[in-house]
């Protein structure tokens, strides 16, 4: 009985869960809709990482959310983070986005994490 619940309950959270309530993504990998070209930062105090999220789908989308995973010289994570592009994105346009490095990390691997699609347009 006390499995059952701790499983009824489990579902429950990942239901509720602020991290991806909202977040679409149709059963497919959102990189065949968007396209991430990124940098190390020329400017600033601090290393980070700048570029672009290029929406190459039909439709208006908001809240773009990237996963940046550093790898080691082995391509293995070492570690993540997470950041949010600068607006929504049109089709066919792109949005900023910056993003701190990760500690230990000597590449990058960055996709977009969750999205929401804009109900006609903005």
């Amino acid at each position: 009985m006390g499995r059952r619940v701790f499983g009824v309950l489990a579902m429950v959270l990942a239901v509720v869960s602020p991290a991806t309530s909202g977040a679409q993504n149709f059963g497919r990998p959102s990189d065949q809709w968007f396209r991430v070209s990124w940098e190390p930062r020329r400017h600033g105090a601090a290393p980070a990482l700048e570029g672009y999220v290029y929406n190459e789908w039909v439709f208006w989308v908001s809240d773009v959310r990237l996963r940046v995973e550093g790898l080691d010289a082995e391509s293995r994570p070492v570690g993540e983070t997470f950041v949010w592009t600068s607006r929504s994105i049109a089709p066919g346009d792109r949005a900023y986005f910056v993003s701190p490095v990760v500690p230990g990390a000597t590449g990058y691997r960055i996709t977009v994490a969750s999205f929401n699609v804009v109900r006609g347009g903005l």
